[in-house]
């Protein structure tokens, strides 16, 4: 009868731990079906059991049910966000055509009857529609830019022409900033792997972030180190901390608050994209409490 018993009793226990084993082995599987949905959630795809338990059937049940509704709101959000971009795009295109022609008109105008201060209203004027302007440009691209509608034809670029000749086109604002600039460019070609389009427009974004909270002096720099290309811009400012640094190439994020200064936050955005889609990196920080500094990093064409 005692062999009975322990009979049983091995029998019982060897069905619990198979049972257990099994048991892990599906909660195992489980979690790796899901690491790998989290990581494809656009596919259509739910997490199976390996071994039929009836008590875990009902828990993926529910799991199956929440990650259906995590991927149509996802659809819902990647809609509505297209949608957004594709609206930006068009309101910018339609506004860049009329504009275009108010400034040349505005620049055509016949002055030599004005009187003076009619001819300063008129450069303020002027002033502020291209500022405008540049504002729409930038409305613009971020919309093509963050759709993937932006395709670059990359070549063989050299960098010191491009930010010769932006810093030259740049020189008046900077000058009304009464800013001590100081440049240090190779004499020499110095050619990375890009779009001349795209670079000249992230050098003109950035010395625009420079012109816009610089207290006193700005620096460029371009460095070659090894097989990278490094462009630097610096400038001292008293708007900017450690903290807040790490956010400026956020989209539509400002220092100022209050947006006096005619900031949009899309200018450093932009830069990055554009940087980014020209196999290069960007990095911001700040240094000896009241620098920021703004690199580039480059591949350059061998």
């Amino acid at each position: 009868m005692i062999y009975v018993i322990i009979s049983v009793l091995m029998v019982g226990i060897f069905y619990f731990f198979t049972r257990l084993y099994l048991l892990k082995k599906s909660i195992k599987d489980a979690k790796e079906q899901l690491q790998e949905i989290n990581e494809k959630l656009e596919e259509n795809r739910i997490v199976r059991l390996s071994t039929p338990n009836r008590e875990l059937e009902g828990l993926l049940s529910e799991i199956n049910r929440s990650l259906q509704e995590i991927r149509l709101e996802r659809v819902g959000f990647i809609k509505s966000e297209r949608e957004f971009k594709q609206q930006i795009e068009n309101i910018s295109h339609d506004l860049r055509t009329p504009l275009t022609s108010m400034l040349g008109y505005l620049k055509i105008m016949d002055t030599s009857s004005l009187k003076v201060e009619e001819r300063e209203d008129l450069q303020t004027v002027l002033r502020k529609a291209e500022r405008l302007q540049e504002l729409i440009h930038q409305f613009y691209d971020f919309s093509r830019l963050t759709a993937q509608d932006y395709p670059l034809d990359l070549e063989s670029i050299d960098v010191t022409k491009i930010l010769r000749e932006v810093i030259a086109d740049s020189y008046v604002e900077l000058s009304a900033k009464q800013l001590d600039v100081m440049v240090q460019l190779p004499e020499t070609e110095v050619r990375i792997l890009g779009n001349a389009d795209a670079l000249q427009r992230v050098f003109q974004n950035l010395l625009q972030n420079a012109g816009r909270y610089a207290v006193s002096t700005l620096s460029v720099s371009v460095a070659e180190v090894e097989e990278r290309v490094i462009i630097c811009f610096k400038n001292d400012t008293k708007d900017i901390n450690a903290q807040e640094v790490e956010r400026i190439f956020e989209r539509f994020y400002t220092v100022d608050k209050a947006r006096s200064n005619g900031a949009t936050g899309l200018g450093l955005t932009i830069a990055k994209e554009f940087t980014e889609k020209m196999g290069g990196s960007i990095k911001a920080t700040v240094e000896e409490g009241k620098f920021l500094a703004i690199r580039l990093c480059c591949m350059k064409e061998m």
